[in-house]
């Protein structure tokens, strides 16, 4: 193992994933303290930042009231959230791209749960890897082509935006390869986890390939916090998605569509 090696595998990662943390709870504290300041009307509104951010974000008004039960509006919350339907009805096109990436990055953080499962369970979490990082790089190869291609898109894109994309499609495509060359064992993965808990080199042999995708990983963590990727750590605390469950689930004005009928 040479030096480059060593310090992607077990140096990097002390750098890599506290600065992903303190910079995401920074990210989260800027954005508790960006509030109305017709808040501070209300009374108690000079309180904790806590305080303020719970006024500011919670649900108040729906432009278009209608009589929901609970239940329905949690359906149409978590139906907002797991198949994105405020995106299919705006724009199917992205939509496919879109939900394709996240559930191929769902299946690869399933498979990554052979770390703590049974050693017989190996072989098909393996698969679901090679399944769901082949999902992520060919819908995240689409959604940069979009980019670059479709004029209105490339006009509000920056540098942050491609690096990100770039670097999330270097990380898919790196474990589609590891996994295509049989990936590495779990115990190896044990090994390697417990020792950087632990503070202790647990050395163990894994492809080249492995050592670029947790480049990548790593990476990915340090940009996530500068980039439009933000709401892998931070989507709960994200105004769009705090907002109503008309706002979440994309359906504007469905109130009145439900008084009418």
């Amino acid at each position: 193992m040479n030096g480059f090696e060593f310090f992607v595998l077990y140096r990097l990662p002390y750098l890599a994933v506290p600065f992903y943390l303190i910079m995401l709870s920074v990210r989260i504290w800027v954005w508790m303290r960006f509030y109305n300041p017709a808040l501070k009307l209300l009374p108690r509104a000079r309180g904790s930042v806590y305080g303020v951010w719970k006024r500011q974000y919670r649900p108040t008004i729906h432009i278009f009231p209608g009589s929901r039960s609970q239940r329905t509006e949690w359906k149409r919350a978590i139906k907002g959230f797991v198949f994105f339907t405020g995106l299919y009805k705006r724009d199917k096109v992205l939509w496919m791209g879109s939900w394709s990436l996240h559930l191929g990055l769902l299946l690869v953080i399933v498979a990554h749960a052979r770390v703590i499962l049974p050693l017989n369970l190996d072989l098909i979490c393996l698969r679901i890897a090679l399944i769901g990082s082949g999902l992520m790089t060919v819908s995240g190869t689409y959604l940069l082509l979009r980019r670059i291609i479709i004029q209105r898109v490339r006009e509000i894109t920056d540098f942050r935006d491609y690096l990100a994309e770039f670097i999330l499609l270097s990380f898919s495509l790196t474990a589609f390869l590891v996994m295509l060359d049989g990936g590495v064992s779990s115990e190896a993965l044990r090994h390697y986890v417990s020792g950087l808990l632990m503070n202790t080199v647990e050395v163990i042999e894994v492809p080249d390939m492995f050592v670029w995708h947790m480049l990548a990983a790593q990476l990915l963590l340090i940009v996530i916090p500068f980039s439009h990727l933000l709401h892998l750590g931070g989507i709960f605390f994200s105004r769009e998605f705090l907002g109503t469950s008309d706002t979440f689930a994309g359906e504007f004005g469905s109130g009145l569509k439900d008084r009418r009928n």
